[in-house]
C-alpha cells in the first residue's frame, strides 16, 4: 500500500530522514513511534506529499505521492495541530472538505452528530482544544480516504471520547479495509491497535 525506500531530507544541512525504509500494507494499522526530533513529522509530510524527497521514493501502491492529486485524494491527515481557516465553522470546513475528497460522506457526516455533538455553525476557533480535535476526527471519517494518518491523534481527548475515536477507526478498518498510520508518543496505546509498529531514531 505504502512504500518508503531510501527516504532523505535535510535543512539547512541538518539531516532529518536518513535513508528511511518502511512499508505499510493494505488494511493494516501501523504505528510509527520515536522520540521529539527523530523524524516522523518529517515523514508524515512526505506521505502526505507536503515535502519532496531529497532522494528515495515515497509511493502508494506504486504511484509517487508527491505532486500527484490522485494520490492525495485518498489520503488524509489528522494533525497534531488542528488547522481551519479563520472564522471557519465545522459546516463550512465540511463543505471544503467535500471538495477536496471525491468520496466525502455527506450522510455519514450527519449521523456522526450523535457522536461528536459539536456546534455545527459556530467559529471552531471558539471551541477547546479537545473539540477542535473531535472536528478534525468528524471531517476525516466522512472522508472514506483510503488511508489514514494521525499525528499524536488522541491527545487532549477524554477518555470516554478515545475508546469512541478508536472504534470508529477500527470499524473502518473491518468494513472498508481503511489503511492507518498512526504516529504517537503512547506505547502502551500502539500496543493495543496495531498490528506493526516502527521505531524511528535519528532519522532511520
Amino acid at each position: 500500500m505504502i512504500q518508503v525506500n531510501g527516504l532523505k531530507k535535510a535543512f539547512d544541512g541538518f539531516v532529518a530522514l536518513n535513508g528511511v525504509d518502511m512499508h505499510v500494507e493494505k488494511g493494516a494499522i501501523y504505528g510509527l513511534v520515536g522520540p521529539n526530533g527523530a523524524g516522523k513529522s518529517t515523514l508524515i509530510r512526505h506521505l502526505t506529499g507536503v515535502y519532496r524527497p531529497d532522494s528515495g521514493s515515497v509511493t502508494l501502491e506504486g504511484s509517487p505521492i508527491d505532486e500527484n492529486l490522485a494520490a492525495k485524494e485518498r489520503i488524509c491527515c489528522v494533525a497534531d495541530e488542528p488547522f481551519y481557516f479563520p472564522g471557519a465553522s465545522l459546516e463550512e470546513m465540511k463543505n471544503f472538505y467535500a471538495g477536496l475528497y471525491p468520496k466525502f460522506d455527506g450522510k455519514r457526516f450527519d449521523e456522526l452528530q450523535d457522536v461528536f455533538r459539536l456546534r455545527r455553525k459556530a467559529p471552531l476557533r471558539r471551541f477547546s482544544k479537545g473539540m477542535q480535535k473531535q472536528a478534525c476526527f468528524h471531517l476525516a471519517l466522512c472522508t472514506h480516504a483510503d488511508v489514514l494518518i494521525l499525528d499524536e491523534p488522541v491527545d487532549g481527548l477524554d477518555p470516554v471520547m478515545r475508546r469512541q475515536v478508536w472504534s470508529l477507526l477500527l470499524e473502518d478498518v473491518t468494513r472498508r479495509g481503511t489503511t492507518i498510520l498512526v504516529s504517537s508518543h503512547n506505547l502502551r496505546e500502539l500496543e493495543d491497535i496495531c498490528d506493526h509498529v516502527g521505531l524511528l531514531h535519528r532519522g532511520g
